[in-house]
């Protein structure tokens, strides 16, 4: 049999659950998506402190898109990471989950 045509209760018992009775499993679409909105808000924080480092410590300037110059495609990759990062938060419609999360500058406001 491929794996094309197993049915959900044939991984579920591949995996030791009986299908149908074993919910144990299964995860809350909020708890999911919540879960998703910390990893990527933590991902972005990293990548503003990285930024940050760059920098500060470095002198590399944030304005300058000269392809050559120092730092510039760390920079532009920290940018881009940024980017998609937000392209996911936005997906996830941050927002309204940031309204509840105490950690979340956007509670603050």
């Amino acid at each position: 049999m491929s794996p094309s045509c197993w049915s959900d209760q044939t991984a579920a018992a591949r995996l030791g659950i009986t299908a149908g009775r074993d919910t144990g499993l299964m995860v809350d679409d909020t708890a999911r998506d919540l879960a998703i909105y910390h990893a990527l808000k933590a991902v972005d924080e990293v990548a503003a402190a990285l930024q940050a480092h760059l920098v500060e410590e470095h002198g590399v300037d944030p304005e300058d898109h000269a392809e050559d110059g120092p730092g510039a495609p760390s920079l532009r990759l920290l940018r881009q990471a940024r980017e998609r990062l937000g392209t996911g938060l936005r997906a996830l419609e941050a927002d309204s989950i940031a309204q509840s999360d105490p950690i979340s500058l956007r509670s603050r406001a």
